[in-house]
């Protein structure tokens, strides 16, 4: 059995699709093997940070290691996708999306994100413990993630109606990731619902909110 199988860039139907891999970006709980190009370089940055003497949870050192893990992913599926003869548009010929604040459906996420974390805080003050559990944990991650792949998908609308190529495949895979991305978190309040009874007001109330963006958040 090939081991690497789910680390290698796929091709169906003569179309390129995102390796597997990719999925460590985005997750919370990542796939943790030695040769993911993701978790694994993750774990050797880490290492080196240390034997460094240098905080591998600084700011400084998560900033540098998120710049060089974006290029060398990129430059691994830019020659797999050469290799399957897929072109892949440079990168840098592409033109600067509007602000996020410009996307008028970013800005109702990002409300319903504030929304959450305020929910966050007023737990942690009350002494209650759901934002520790993992379905509290699922769903601080994911508000994050949502928030930031409804922008990400709004910029790949955005440079496919100005003709840009780049940004093709990159949109099937953000579909992807806001369908489970939502899928999370819906399942996220409806267990702290079940679990918080007296705070279900709260938790309905997200997951009715959410639900009501959720179309407009795959129609992107």
């Amino acid at each position: 059995m090939d081991k690497n199988k789910d680390l290698k860039i796929t091709e169906t139907n003569g179309e390129f699709s995102m390796p597997k891999w990719m999925d460590c970006t985005w997750r919370r709980i990542p796939c943790s093997q030695d040769n993911c190009p993701i978790c694994g370089r993750i774990k050797r940055d880490r290492e080196k940070h240390i034997a460094q003497g240098e905080d591998p949870d600084s700011m400084e050192a998560a900033l540098k290691d998120i710049g060089d893990n974006f290029k060398e992913a990129m430059t691994m599926i830019k020659k797999d996708a050469k290799r399957l003869g897929i072109d892949i548009t440079n990168i840098d010929d592409i033109g600067e999306p509007p602000e996020p604040h410009e996307f008028p459906l970013y800005n109702k996420i990002k409300d319903w994100h504030y929304d959450i974390y305020q929910m966050a805080e007023q737990a942690q003050d009350n002494l209650s413990a759901w934002p520790s559990l993992k379905t509290g944990l699922d769903l601080l991650w994911y508000a994050n993630t949502i928030l930031a792949k409804t922008y990400r998908q709004l910029c790949n609308r955005w440079h496919l109606k100005q003709g840009d190529e780049y940004g093709e495949e990159d949109y099937q895979y953000t579909k992807y990731v806001l369908g489970e991305c939502l899928t999370i978190i819906k399942k996220s309040l409806q267990g702290l619902s079940n679990t918080y009874p007296e705070e279900k007001g709260k938790f309905s109330l997200a997951f009715v909110m959410l639900s009501g963006f959720e179309k407009e958040i795959l129609k992107i």
